[in-house]
């Protein structure tokens, strides 16, 4: 059972998904893989308290600012500006604002055929339901996005959307707990290893170097630049060349031995086969569709 006791403002606002159209939710093919059940959001106004006893949903509480509560698998901590709150089925909890704190936070449940696939990817790197995802001001979109469901009415189109936004931005709280736990403890800088590529893209970086720079040892700097982009830093680099090369071939006359060069490649037979290996055709093909 899911309750809410608070005092309610002009701003709050809850949005229960109709039984009619969950039933469409579960079995239509665009979005019985992961839908919305429920959500909301509670101002600074809100006296709130949000309490689960048993509910077969997962449920997302994420925290715009002030301070709240949260009393889950037998701890009490709290949530503060910029945290994350992911509770699993049929788990109890209480989250409620912290006493002489101002507090928003926007909540939603959402099941479906991928949830346990995406709440997974979430909880990767959280601490048992909580962790930090930073102040994003494109979540209070998505969440703005899904709750004008409402207003704009239940129809197919709108529904379907709304699938795909939360869809959106549960891939893009993952990635946000990722790139927060990544960088926590560490002065390692994922967007200044990306500068530092982009500003080389006309000669070679090695691993040395890339370590060096983010005053990690090769080991560790290789390990987690990999955790957080799924790939190893020297191919990361070589693919940003091809994207590179890609928009020159798109937007230049210049020959493709003119762009390997200008990328370091002084041989051009191996810059297209590397091209071909990446794209999947060759760079004279590529421009020529």
């Amino acid at each position: 059972m899911n309750t809410l006791s608070n005092t309610r403002s002009f701003a709050d606002i809850r949005l229960v998904i109709p039984k009619f159209l969950l039933e469409k939710l579960r079995i239509h093919p665009l979005t019985a893989g992961l839908y919305p059940t429920a959500l909301g959001k509670y101002s600074q106004q809100t006296s709130v308290q949000i309490e689960q006893s048993q509910i077969e949903q997962h449920q997302l509480i994420y925290c715009q600012y002030g301070e709240g509560c949260l009393n889950y698998k037998n701890k009490t901590r709290t949530v503060k500006r910029g945290d994350l709150v992911l509770i699993s089925p049929n788990q109890p909890f209480q989250y409620k604002r912290k006493t002489g704190s101002k507090n928003a936070v926007y909540w939603i449940n959402f099941t479906g055929k991928l949830a346990d696939d995406f709440a997974e990817r979430l909880l990767m790197k959280m601490e048992d339901g909580l962790g930090f995802v930073n102040v994003q001001e494109n979540i209070y979109k998505d969440y703005d996005n899904l709750i004008a469901l409402g207003s704009r009415g239940y129809t197919a189109t709108n529904v379907i959307h709304a699938v795909h936004v939360l869809q959106q931005t549960l891939s893009f709280l993952a990635l946000q707990l990722r790139i927060e736990s990544f960088n926590k403890g560490t002065s390692f800088s994922i967007d200044a290893i990306d500068e530092l590529m982009r500003d080389n893209l006309h000669q070679e970086l090695n691993l040395d170097t890339l370590a060096h720079y983010s005053q990690l040892s090769k080991f560790h700097f290789a390990k987690k630049f990999k955790e957080l982009t799924d790939t190893s830093p020297i191919q990361y680099f070589i693919n940003m060349k091809m994207q590179q090369a890609c928009f020159q071939l798109d937007n230049t006359v210049d020959t493709v031995k003119q762009i390997g060069e200008s990328l370091g490649y002084n041989d051009p037979y191996y810059f297209s086969r590397l091209f071909k290996k990446i794209v999947g055709m060759s760079p004279k093909r590529y421009r020529e569709n």
